[in-house]
């Protein structure tokens, strides 16, 4: 395949009749081309593309409270410095609204405070009550433990004394029916002494006359221990608490009515205050209110100060939009105007897919605006590309001017050149010297006297110059004029 260029137009060449002796005729003599030597120069490979003159810093000031606007004269265009006083506020809410806030606040400082002393008054009522409750039972159990020590000891001393009479009585009993039995068996001895064979036999009245008397000694004996068991009953002591252990008895069981009617008070005034007193969710609930009331007072002052201090141009710059007027009431977050910096100053253009691998930040550029050229410096490579009007999609790469001056206005396109690629000392040719193939980069030069292509190798390459890395050598001449392989080998000098 041939090599293809592109250049203004190509001179034909006419074959006429008798061609043959025109080739005769000039057979000996060299075509003559205009021709450059290679050489070492530097060379810039560069990006060309269009944007508009933006700010470099952009800020949309909103603002920062809800009041109405006192002041404010911008307009879309006009310059600021820093320091100016764009946006002052009407106070007079703010002050009310600060003022309310914090008595709100005050008050449910007062409020929490009352409540939690009164609840820790509570605590300690109570934590008597519990305490003179303990006592009043324990008082209460030694007074008990007395009374029941003494009718406990009545008690067992009753049952001693009644069992011994029961078993006294139980003996009386018994003896006295012996008695009563002897006495029957007396009088019928009695009576059988009197009869008369009994009478008339000596031997059988002896023995009747013995039988009375040992029923005398018996009944006699009886006697003498029934005397002495009724002797004894009558000696038991008595089953009645003394005079002593009875005033005893009294004067505990009255301060045991005392004490219950006081126990029972203080278990009335422990579940009284037990209810008054505020659990740690009740106190942290008081203690929030008081944190929000607080807050909202600190809130009030950080608007007041706010508005007090109004919007303030933080850096020099011109007014890019503007929102509001004088007099206008404006909330919290209202985007109130907008500056664009005027002494950072850049260019945003939009590089295609097959420019933007060889754009980096600190690569200089050539801004040409309004008929004049300014230099700049790439600041900035967006890492998002975006469709524009080709509808294909660009990165935005942001050129920074180094010296802007009052020719530079925000708004304007401009063109921009971005060098990519410097290099300092290398080999080169002219740009109108180079060719391409399929077989790859090349050139044609003037060899021994003759055209001749020469294949090479490239680097970066510029609208003027192309770095050759290898092929050709310092020195060598190539070839500025239209060629094509036709011309390879005939004769060539410079022009």
């Amino acid at each position: 395949m041939k090599g293809t260029r592109i250049f203004a137009g190509i001179a034909s060449v006419t074959v006429l009749t008798g061609a043959g002796l025109m080739l005769t005729a000039f057979a000996g003599k060299a075509l003559g081309f205009d021709t450059q030597t290679v050489g070492y120069r530097s060379i810039a490979e560069s990006v060309e593309a269009t944007g508009d003159v933006h700010g470099e810093n952009s800020k949309t000031y909103y603002s920062p409270v809800t009041a109405p606007v006192a002041y404010y004269e911008l307009s879309t265009g006009d310059e600021v410095s820093s320091g100016d006083r764009a946006v002052e506020y009407e106070l007079n809410d703010l002050i009310t609204a600060r003022e309310q806030a914090e008595l709100t606040a005050k008050s449910a400082e007062n409020t929490m405070n009352g409540q939690v002393k009164k609840s820790d008054s509570n605590q300690a009522k109570f934590n008597k009550a519990a305490s003179d409750i303990e006592i009043y039972r324990n008082t209460y159990a030694l007074f008990r433990m007395a009374n029941d020590y003494v009718n406990q000891g009545q008690y067992q001393e009753n049952w001693d004394v009644n069992c011994i009479a029961q078993g006294l009585n139980k003996s009386i009993a018994e003896k006295s029916g012996k008695v009563n039995a002897l006495q029957a068996e007396l009088e019928k001895q009695q009576i059988r002494l009197n009869e008369p064979d009994v009478i008339a036999n000596p031997a059988e009245f002896k023995n009747t006359e013995d039988a009375i008397n040992r029923i005398a000694d018996e009944m006699s004996a009886l006697s003498r221990d029934i005397g002495n068991l009724q002797s004894d009953l009558a000696g038991l002591p008595p089953t009645n608490l003394t005079p002593e252990e009875y005033a005893a008895t009294v004067i505990n069981g009255n301060w045991m009515s005392d004490i219950m009617r006081n126990w029972t008070e203080a278990t009335t005034l422990k579940n009284t205050y037990e209810g008054q007193i505020l659990n740690n969710y009740q106190k942290e609930q008081l203690r929030n209110s008081y944190d929000l009331s607080a807050l909202s007072a600190e809130t009030a002052d950080e608007n007041l100060t706010k508005a007090t201090e109004g919007i303030t141009i933080e850096y020099d710059g011109v007014v890019t939009e503007s929102f509001i007027k004088s007099g206008t009431v404006v909330t919290k977050g209202t985007p109130l105007f907008t500056v664009e910096s005027s002494r950072d100053i850049k260019v945003d253009v939009g590089i295609s897919k097959y420019d933007i691998g060889k754009v980096e930040t600190g690569q200089k550029a050539e801004i040409n605006i309004a008929g004049n050229t300014y230099t700049g410096t790439v600041s900035g490579i967006k890492r998002i590309a975006e469709k524009g009007s080709s509808d294909k999609p660009k990165v935005t790469v942001s050129v920074k001017f180094d010296e802007p001056d009052e020719h530079v206005y925000i708004g304007l396109e401009a063109d921009v050149t971005i060098y990519t690629n410097e290099k300092q000392g290398v080999l080169t040719i002219p740009a109108e010297a180079y060719y391409a193939d399929d077989d790859g980069d090349y050139c044609y030069i003037i060899k021994d006297g003759a055209v001749a292509k020469q294949y090479i190798t490239t680097g970066v390459g510029s609208d003027d110059f192309i770095e050759i890395v290898m092929g050709l050598k310092e020195g060598d001449v190539v070839i500025t004029d239209a060629v094509t392989d036709d011309q390879i080998g005939k004769k060539a000098e410079a022009k």
